[in-house]
């Protein structure tokens, strides 16, 4: 597989830690979309969620630094992962479903919780016209759809690639995470909600931030986990506790060049992490492990230069 550069990315996160009854913290901590409007006129995204918005801000960040001679908006294509979509919204049209009926239940909020509303609104409201894609396969969102980014890239599908994730935090989602933090001892969960985007194209010439080398899936109970040796081992937050005793064995021996990150844990941390290896001065071997052995792997080299 041939590598893929990164010419522009953007990211937004914040970090959630709120327990059933916390409103006031979770509000402090939900992702402000508010300078949405220096990218948008308020009216194109009067009726989109929350979702949707972060993945609007994070998209206009990353297009507004972009070289626009790597971005033919006829020739570029949208791809989002996420792991959960839009939970809030999905809730919300469920309530007024029960509440009110199939035939009076919400448009607005069923428009909105679909997995690829988010996708749909960035090429819609930034005029992309190319393939749009959306990919849910909750870990290994991120990892599946850099894949196909590069499938694309490589086939000469598109030109160049809006790569982006986005997953956001609820009441519902809340609770679920305080019970499990309860339920195992000696285990904190952090739930964040972000969005984070990233301009892939072949152009070996403009990597403004660097280039992923190399993207795989598998499972570690089945095949072996190989690490480059020259490269700095991260692990993603979630990973920490799905890692099994081989594993373990190995990260032991391997310490010295090893990087914990347990700041986020979501299903698509993984992407955020990635923007956060682009500004190392190495190459990463970024790794996510899933609870039944999966993993997801993908090597970033940072621009060096």
């Amino acid at each position: 597989m041939e590598s893929i550069y990164s010419n522009d990315f953007s990211f937004i996160k914040e970090l959630s830690g709120c327990p059933p009854g916390g409103g006031d913290r979770l509000n402090q901590s939900m992702v402000d979309t508010s300078p949405l409007l220096d990218y948008l006129p308020k009216s194109r995204f009067r009726r989109i969620d929350h979702f949707s918005r972060m993945a609007l801000l994070s998209a206009g960040k990353a297009i507004k630094d972009t070289d626009p001679s790597l971005f033919p908006k006829d020739n570029t294509g949208v791809i989002i992962a996420t792991g959960f979509g839009a939970l809030k919204t999905t809730f919300s049209f469920l309530d007024s479903y029960i509440e009110k009926g199939d035939k009076l239940a919400s448009p607005t909020h069923f428009s909105n919780s679909v997995h690829n509303a988010a996708a749909a609104h960035v090429s819609i409201c930034y005029g992309i016209t190319g393939p749009n894609l959306t990919v849910s396969q909750f870990d290994m969102s991120f990892f599946s759809a850099l894949m196909t980014a590069m499938t694309w890239l490589e086939t000469g599908k598109t030109a160049a690639v809006l790569l982006g994730t986005a997953d956001a935090f609820c009441d519902v989602l809340g609770y679920c995470i305080h019970r499990i933090s309860n339920s195992k001892a000696n285990q904190r969960y952090s739930f964040g909600e972000g969005s984070a985007f990233f301009l892939l194209t072949r152009d070996e010439e403009k990597p403004r931030y660097g280039y992923f080398e190399d993207v795989c899936i598998g499972n570690y109970n089945h095949s072996e986990l190989k690490i480059p040796k020259d490269a700095l081992l991260v692990l993603s937050p979630s990973s920490i506790a799905a890692c099994n005793d081989r594993f373990m064995k190995y990260l032991k021996a391997s310490m010295g060049r090893s990087l914990f990150r347990n700041q986020l844990f979501s299903p698509t941390d993984c992407g955020m992490d990635a923007v956060f290896s682009t500004k190392l001065s190495r190459k990463i071997c970024y790794v996510k492990i899933g609870r039944d052995g999966e993993y997801g792997k993908m090597l970033i080299t940072p621009n060096l230069k």
